[in-house]
């Protein structure tokens, strides 16, 4: 059964549909320079003969290949008033610490939940279309808002500078 059928969870009070990850157009420059570094790290690991690490290097660039291939699942967004409902987990208030927002168009627009699990802290979720201060109105009937966040976190940074 999907979550937005499931009535145990409450009312859904905001909904969405948001790419899995964002799939950045890479031009023939990246994938030189990209090309490149990668043939330099190989040289250097054949010439310290370090094999693992060329097995590694091999696996990366099989693995950037694949996802250059795959475009991204949409997956459903919800905030319930039980909870959030990101695809098929659901995340309770009670495992939710705080929000913030990172709203600068066009290129950020980002919803953060701090969650108490030790893998995954912080989890972003991209606003898409939607109004980041209805979004915020929501949010906090149940969570606090962290206003000492102001900036994007590091990863997603890099992410979009060398469009990963």
């Amino acid at each position: 059964m999907a979550i937005g059928d499931n009535t145990k969870y409450g009312k859904i009070l905001a909904e969405w549909t948001v790419p899995e990850y964002i799939k950045y157009q890479r031009t023939l420059t990246w994938w030189i320079v990209a090309g490149g570094i990668a043939i330099a790290l190989l040289i250097h690991a054949v010439i310290t003969s370090n094999f693992l690490f060329v097995i590694i290097l091999f696996l990366i660039g099989l693995i950037v290949l694949v996802h250059e291939r795959r475009q991204p699942d949409n997956i459903e967004f919800m905030i319930l008033e039980g909870g959030i409902a990101f695809g098929e987990r659901f995340y309770s208030f009670k495992e939710l610490k705080s929000f913030w927002i990172i709203y600068e168009p066009p290129t950020t627009k980002l919803l953060y939940l701090e969650t108490d699990h030790v893998f995954r802290k912080e989890l972003p979720i991209h606003l898409e279309n939607q109004n980041p201060l209805f979004v915020r109105k929501v949010l906090l009937d149940f969570l606090d808002e962290d206003l000492d966040k102001e900036e994007e976190a590091t990863e997603e940074q890099l992410a979009r500078l060398f469009r990963l």
